[in-house]
């Protein structure tokens, strides 16, 4: 293949790869725990919760940071990288900060989300989320960027049950007013539930406006204190995801990956901390 043709058949591949990657216009999964679990991801607690549901937060009782990367099929160009803190404040409830980076010099879609969750006693905790999405074009095009907004909530019905709903962008949003164009709505419910302090599973379903409703189920498995395993599946698209879990005192390590049978393996990798460790995890 000539050099010509080469970059020519890359450009059309990464123009494909683009249009199905920004159907989400930055509600991307993040989170290599969450992704390995098929992103049934409603009830988690920890600083990721920034990206899944803003609820999760109020449980939070330690500063905690976060990063990750996810290699969108492959891809350089496609790759997403996300940073997130959470910032409890005595009485007054959880700050959340975070931040997505997708794409290249050539275009690149950025998320800039500010969260404020609270906890009312140890069942029921309330989060929102005002984000800034900004779509970055090559010159002579410029930049462009939309306000949008999230709400979640999350419930202990006892101390091996949650469940939690949240909703992204209520208001719809327009990302380009002129072509009609909206920022999807995204509703997602779901619970997990424990069968051992060995043994979790969630289940958990999504429904765009725009979409049929995806089905996520996921199941995490604690070898010992240090190691687990995880596994889950989506039914629209169809994924099978599957990975691992490391915890070092403080820091935990994550490796995960999803599979869809038309674009391939999406790996992702992420690393959270925990400051002045005062509680242990919950899940």
């Amino acid at each position: 293949m000539n050099t010509a043709l080469r970059i020519t058949v890359s450009i059309l591949i990464f123009t494909l790869l683009c249009l199905a990657i920004r159907a989400s216009n930055n509600n991307y999964y993040v989170g290599p725990r969450a992704i390995a679990m098929g992103n049934a991801s409603l009830t988690f607690e920890n600083t990721f919760s920034n990206f899944h549901n803003q609820a999760g937060l109020g449980f939070l009782r330690e500063f905690s940071a976060g990063v990750a990367y996810r290699n969108n099929y492959l891809l350089q160009e496609t790759g997403l990288k996300s940073l997130a803190v959470a910032i409890p404040i005595q009485k007054f409830g959880v700050i959340g900060m975070s931040v997505n980076s997708f794409g290249f010099s050539a275009y690149g879609e950025h998320k800039f989300g500010l969260a404020y969750s609270k906890s009312f006693g140890d069942v029921l905790s309330m989060g929102i989320q005002i984000d800034y999405l900004q779509t970055q074009f090559a010159e002579p095009y410029g930049s462009r960027g939309v306000v949008a907004g999230e709400f979640g909530v999350l419930a202990k019905l006892n101390a091996k049950t949650k469940i939690g709903a949240h909703i992204y962008n209520p208001t719809r949003a327009y990302l380009d007013k002129p072509v009609n164009e909206r920022l999807p709505t995204i509703l997602k419910v779901g619970m997990s539930y424990s069968f051992s302090e060995s043994l979790l599973t969630t289940l958990e379903m999504e429904k765009s406006l725009d979409f049929k409703p995806n089905i996520k189920a996921g199941l995490e498995y604690l070898i010992d204190k240090k190691f687990s395993i995880r596994g889950g599946v989506n039914s629209f698209p169809v994924k099978v995801c599957f990975g691992g879990g490391m915890k070092l005192g403080n820091l935990d390590i994550d490796l995960a990956s999803e599979y869809q049978q038309n674009l391939g393996f999406v790996p992702s990798f992420g690393i959270r901390y925990k400051f002045n460790k005062k509680e242990p995890d919950a899940n």
